[in-house]
């Protein structure tokens, strides 16, 4: 209790002093939590733009051919079958795979309300792929694409749309034909509007007879692979689809326009990258802080300690023991870096929440930019033991010398 007391009275009796202590640990915190925080922000922001697709996810759409091949023209529009999802499905690097077949402008009714929305067929994997949330009922499966059953799922746009998110087990009417609804599941790109999903067979069936399309969705293990910059350039799966579907579809092996091969994973790795750079970049930025913050405080502790020599001698001369000096100086020290650390924390947890509440949650890549409290705890940690050891050296000096040479220090 008389060591708190005497921590107390230095600190009340240095208050410039402790300021100062004080405001160089605030600073020093509080600039690696703003730091922490945006850095970490910019990267779910990043994330979120992403979406919650696999991060290994391939895109495959027919395109224009840009260049003649065997005396067949530039400029021709080309399409997928059956038959070149097929031959892409069975590449060893593909696990799952999906078609999608858009149409657009179909005319939902249930009951009294109408919609219109993107039909689009598709196979159990795009669930998988795109990470789909099912928030009552299931997803479309296997079953459903081989018996061409007449059921569907609508994403939670198309529920409100039509009155009521309680579709599941009702029959919806697409176009001039009823399909049971036998799911609600979360809404598709920012980009899309109302959509209604049903089984790739049972849209050929009936919505896209000549069974062309232009979109497959898979995923696939492929190696990394960073891209110059060249608009030309494919990556080695890029040039395995061209070399495959070239002599069916009657296109230039080399013409990058005919089909597109779009890689999740080649965006994410640039991302990381990108990430891992602003990573270095803070901490390096938060290391120098911290020095800032640990060299201020070493300087405050050691001329503390100075001051006080004369005081220390006369405590020793009226028979306090030379530990207590040190408890003493080592306590505040502890006690200034410890509260003010506290302080930089809350200001700096504060101003990011701030941002956050004033960010707009549209394009803007920025979200959630929460703080590793970890790392602050551990940068906390040592400029606690920053100034610990630099009240301690000078303090141990001060316990070795006299009583008398201590009464006739000088400042």
């Amino acid at each position: 209790m008389n060591i708190l007391s005497e921590i107390w009275s230095s600190i009340s009796n240095n208050r410039f002093r402790t300021a100062m202590t004080g405001f160089a640990v605030a600073w020093g915190i509080f600039i690696l939590v703003v730091l922490l925080g945006a850095s970490n922000g910019l990267q779910n922001g990043i994330q979120t733009m992403f979406g919650d697709r696999l991060t290994n996810s391939v895109d495959i759409w027919a395109g224009m051919t840009s260049m003649p091949y065997n005396g067949l023209k530039a400029d021709r529009e080309l399409y997928f079958t059956n038959r070149e999802a097929e031959m892409i499905r069975a590449l060893p690097e593909v696990k799952l795979f999906s078609v999608q077949v858009n149409t657009g402008g179909i005319v939902a009714n249930y009951g009294s309300q109408f919609s219109s929305v993107n039909l689009k067929g598709i196979e159990a994997d795009y669930q998988r792929i795109f990470r789909k949330k099912v928030y009552k009922g299931r997803f479309l499966n296997e079953l459903d694409q081989i018996q061409m059953n007449k059921v569907c799922v609508v994403d939670k746009r198309t529920a409100e749309e039509l009155g009521t998110e309680d579709l599941v087990g009702k029959q919806l009417k697409l176009g001039d034909i009823n399909f049971l609804v036998v799911g609600v599941c979360e809404n598709g790109d920012r980009w899309e509007g109302a959509s209604v999903l049903i089984p790739l067979s049972t849209h050929q069936a009936i919505y896209s007879t000549n069974h062309h399309f232009d979109h497959i969705s898979l995923t696939a293990d492929l190696p990394p692979f960073n891209r110059t910059g060249d608009p030309t350039e494919m990556s080695p799966f890029e040039q395995k689809v061209h070399q495959l579907l070239a002599p069916v579809m009657q296109f230039d092996p080399k013409d990058h326009r005919a089909v597109g091969v779009w890689s999740q994973q080649e965006m994410y790795d640039k991302q990381q990258g990108a990430m891992t750079a602003i990573r270095l970049f803070v901490l390096i930025i938060g290391i120098c802080t911290l020095i800032s913050g640990a060299v201020g405080v070493s300087n405050i502790m050691l001329v503390s300690v100075r001051e006080r020599t004369k005081e220390f001698g006369i405590r020793k001369a009226i028979g306090a023991p030379p530990s207590t000096i040190l408890t003493t100086v080592v306590g505040e020290s502890i006690f200034i870096t410890a509260l003010f650390g506290y302080i930089g924390l809350f200001f700096g947890i504060g101003v990011m929440e701030l941002v956050n509440m004033l960010v707009p949650e549209g394009d803007f890549p920025f979200r959630n930019p929460t703080v590793d409290l970890g790392a602050v705890t551990i940068a906390t940690l040592f400029l606690i033991i920053v100034g610990v050891i630099a009240g301690a050296i000078p303090a141990v000096r001060a316990m070795r010398i006299k009583p008398i040479e201590a009464l006739n220090y000088e400042k």
